[in-house]
C-alpha cells in the first residue's frame, strides 16, 4: 500500500536494465573465448542487435554536460533583489545565498563522474562495462588499422565490417551521447570506425570502377549498392562523435582529419554544383559544423561550403520549410563560428553570415507584442524566446558569440538586449534556475559590451549585472593547480629572479607587476595588482586546446610529419576573449605558445631563460658564464629556436 512516487519504478528499471546488460557482456565474453554457448543463449550477437541495444542505453542512461565541460553539472537559482541588495549593504564575503539543486537528470551514484576518466578506477559501473565489451567485440580481429583492401565477404569478415552505414553512425552516436570512450577498449574501437567509414568513402571514389569489381567476382552487385550508399547524417554522425572524444581531452590524432578530408572529397570537391551540399538536412550542416568547433578542426574547404550552404538558407528563410534551421541549429552555427574565431579575414560569408543569423532570430520572435516604455526599449516579452526554442543556454551561446565576432550591426544589437532581458527576467521558479557556465558566459559578453557596445546592455537591470560579476569572480577566485608548463615557466622567472604570481584571481597563469616607469621587468616588485601606479603584465601559456589541431586536412599532415612544412595554428574564440577581458582590465598580455615553448628541451634551462628575455625583455643583458652571454632582441617575427 506504499504511495509510488516514482522512484521505486526507476530503480526496478534500473534493475532490470542491468541485468539485461550483464547478460549481454557474459554472452560477449564467452563468444569471445569461442565458448560453446547454449542453445537457448543463441547464435553470435549480430552488428544490428548491438547496434539498437547500445542506442538503448545511451538514451537511457546518457552523459551529464555537454563535451568539454566540467563535470559535474553546476546549477543554482537566481537571487531575488532583496538578497542582492542586502548581500552588497554588508559586504560579507562569506555570506552565500547560492542554492545548489539537484536535479533528476544527475546521476546519483558516482557513474558519472567515472565516465569521463581516462584511466577508470578498478569499479565500473554494469552500463561501462557494457560498452566495453561491445568495443571489444566490433574490434576483435581488425589488428593494428583497417587496411585499405577490399571488403571481405562472408564468415572471415569482422563485425566492424559488416555493420551498415546506419549502424556504424548510431553505435559512434551512442558511445559519444554516453561518454563511454574513455577506456582503451572504447578509444580502439572509435579508431577502428573512423578508419573504416574513411575507407569505405575512398573505396566508393576510387577511380577502379564499381562494374569492373562486379564482374570480376570481387563484390556482389547488392554488396557495392549496400557500401556506396552513402547518407550525409552516417559519416557526419561519426565525425561528430570524434569531435566530442577531442572535446573531452582525448586525442583522436589523424583519425578525424581523414575522415573529414575524405568528406570533403566525395561530396565538396567532386561536386558538379555550385551548392554542393544543396541536398544536404539543416541538421546535417549543424552536426558538421560542430563536428569541426569540437575537434579543432580548421579545414576552410568544408568550413566554408558549410557557412555558405547555412547563409544561403538564411537569406531566403522560411521556418516551415524542412529544409530551414530552428532558432536553437542558427545559435548552434553561431557559437562554432566563434569557437574557431571564423573572421571576414578568412572569407566574405564570415562577415555576412552573423547579420543574417540575428535578422533570422528576430523574424522567428516577430507576431508577438513587444514591451513598448521608456525603461524597457523596444523588447520581446521575455517567455518569447523560450517559446521560441531559444533557452539558457542557446541565449548564453549567442551572447557570447557576438562578443567573440565583435559584430554589432542594428540587428545584432537588438537581439542582445532580447537576450540579457529575457535571462535576467525571472516569471517563474523554474525560469529562476541558471547554469553557472551560462552565467559566466553573460558576463563575459556583458562586460565587453558596455564598453564596446553599450547600447545592447542598457536595459540589463543593476542588479542582475550585480549577480553576473560575483558568480564570474567566485569562479576565477577558486583555487587552481598550476599545469607543469606554467610551473616550468614559473622555475625559469626563479632563475632569472623575476618576482611573479602564479595563478592570480583574475584568471592569469603568472602575474607580474612593474613600478609605471620599468623598462625591464626583472624590476618586479611585489606589489598589489589593484595598485594604479603599477604597470600589470599577465603571462599567459597557451596549451593546445587554445589553437585549432596542428594540420586540418591530410595534406598538411602528411607534409607536417614529413618535415616538409611548419604549420602556425589559429588561435580560438575563446582565448582571443579571455586576452580581451584581461587588457580592459588593464593587463599587458604576453602570449607563451605551446609550439614554441615545448620545442625547447626539459634540460635546457638557458634556452628557456633567453626565450623567456626575449617574450618578457627581463634583462639587457644575461650572463651564464665568462663567455656565455645572452644579450636582449626583440622576438622576430618568424619564431623559431634552433630546437625547430
Amino acid at each position: 500500500n506504499e504511495k509510488d512516487d516514482g522512484s521505486s519504478t526507476d530503480k526496478l528499471i534500473d534493475t532490470v536494465l542491468n541485468l539485461i546488460a550483464l547478460r549481454v557482456i557474459e554472452h560477449l565474453e564467452e563468444t569471445r573465448r569461442h565458448v560453446n554457448v547454449r542453445k537457448t543463449a543463441g547464435k553470435k550477437v549480430q552488428p544490428g542487435e548491438l547496434c539498437m541495444l547500445l542506442w538503448a542505453y545511451a538514451v537511457a542512461k546518457p552523459r551529464d554536460c555537454p563535451p568539454g565541460w566540467e563535470q559535474p553539472r553546476r546549477m543554482e537559482k537566481l537571487p531575488n533583489n532583496d538578497n542582492v541588495e542586502s548581500l552588497e549593504r554588508d559586504g560579507d564575503d562569506s555570506l552565500d545565498f547560492v542554492t545548489f539543486l539537484e536535479l533528476e537528470s544527475v546521476q546519483s551514484s558516482s557513474e558519472s563522474s567515472r565516465q569521463y576518466e581516462r584511466n577508470p578506477k578498478p569499479y565500473q559501473s554494469i552500463t561501462s562495462r557494457l560498452f566495453d565489451s561491445a568495443a571489444i567485440a566490433f574490434c576483435q580481429g581488425e589488428g593494428a588499422a583497417v587496411k585499405k583492401d577490399s571488403i571481405k565477404n562472408g564468415e572471415d569478415a569482422t563485425m566492424l565490417k559488416k555493420c551498415t552505414w546506419n549502424e556504424l553512425s548510431n553505435i559512434a552516436w551512442s558511445y559519444a551521447t554516453r561518454g563511454a570512450y574513455c577506456t582503451e577498449e572504447s578509444e580502439a574501437m572509435m579508431f577502428f570506425f573512423a578508419k573504416e567509414a574513411t575507407r569505405r568513402i575512398q573505396y566508393c571514389k576510387s577511380s577502379q570502377s564499381l562494374t569492373s569489381l562486379v564482374a570480376d567476382g570481387k563484390q556482389t552487385n547488392s554488396n557495392v549498392q549496400d557500401i556506396c550508399k552513402i547518407l550525409p547524417r552516417d559519416v557526419i554522425q561519426i565525425a561528430w562523435a570524434l569531435g566530442t572524444m577531442e572535446s573531452d581531452n582525448i586525442s583522436v590524432g589523424g583519425a578525424l582529419v581523414h575522415l573529414v578530408d575524405a568528406i570533403n572529397e566525395y561530396w565538396i570537391v567532386g561536386s558538379k554544383y555550385d551548392r554542393p551540399l544543396a541536398k544536404w538536412t539543416s541538421a546535417d550542416l549543424v552536426q558538421m559544423a560542430t563536428a569541426l568547433a569540437h575537434g579543432r578542426l580548421d579545414n576552410q574547404s568544408v568550413l566554408s561550403a558549410v557557412y555558405e550552404e547555412s547563409l544561403a538558407r538564411l537569406l531566403h528563410d522560411d521556418p516551415k520549410k524542412r529544409q530551414n534551421f530552428s532558432t536553437a541549429e542558427i545559435s548552434i552555427l553561431m557559437w562554432v563560428q566563434a569557437r574557431l574565431y571564423l573572421t571576414p579575414k578568412l572569407g566574405e560569408v564570415y562577415r555576412l553570415f552573423p547579420g543574417a543569423a540575428s535578422r533570422a532570430l528576430l523574424q522567428r520572435m516577430e507576431g508577438r507584442n513587444k514591451i513598448n516604455n521608456e525603461k524597457s526599449g523596444n523588447l520581446f516579452p521575455a517567455a518569447t524566446m523560450h517559446r521560441k526554442g531559444l533557452g539558457p543556454q542557446e541565449q548564453a551561446n549567442l551572447a557570447w558569440s557576438f562578443t567573440v565576432l565583435e559584430n554589432y550591426d542594428n540587428d545584432v544589437v537588438e537581439l542582445l538586449q532580447n537576450i540579457f532581458h529575457a535571462a535576467s527576467s525571472s516569471n517563474s521558479e523554474d525560469e529562476r534556475i541558471v547554469q553557472l557556465e551560462h552565467a559566466h558566459q553573460l558576463w563575459q559578453s556583458y562586460f565587453l559590451l558596455s564598453k564596446d557596445c553599450p547600447d545592447a546592455v542598457k536595459f540589463v537591470p543593476q542588479e542582475f549585472a550585480q549577480y553576473l560579476e560575483q558568480k564570474w569572480t567566485i569562479e576565477k577566485s577558486r583555487s587552481k593547480q598550476s599545469s607543469s608548463r606554467h610551473r616550468a615557466i614559473s622555475q625559469t622567472l626563479d632563475l632569472m629572479k623575476v618576482a611573479h604570481r602564479n595563478e592570480h584571481e583574475e584568471d592569469v597563469d603568472v602575474a607580474i607587476v612593474l613600478e609605471e616607469d620599468s623598462a625591464w621587468t626583472h624590476t618586479a616588485v611585489e606589489a598589489d595588482t589593484d595598485s594604479a601606479e603599477h604597470l600589470k603584465v599577465a603571462v599567459e601559456f597557451d596549451g593546445p586546446h587554445h589553437f585549432t589541431v596542428m594540420a586540418s586536412t591530410e595534406e598538411e599532415l602528411s607534409l607536417m610529419e614529413s618535415g616538409a612544412l611548419k604549420l602556425t595554428p589559429r588561435v580560438l574564440g575563446h582565448t582571443v576573449l579571455k586576452y580581451r577581458l584581461l587588457k580592459k582590465k588593464g593587463w599587458a598580455v604576453v602570449r607563451i605558445p605551446y609550439y614554441e615553448f615545448d620545442k625547447i628541451p626539459i634540460w635546457a634551462s638557458m634556452e628557456r631563460q633567453r626565450y623567456i628575455q626575449r617574450a618578457l625583455k627581463t634583462h639587457s643583458k644575461i650572463q651564464f658564464s665568462g663567455i656565455d652571454v645572452s644579450e636582449y632582441k626583440a622576438m622576430p617575427t618568424v619564431r623559431q629556436s634552433r630546437f625547430d
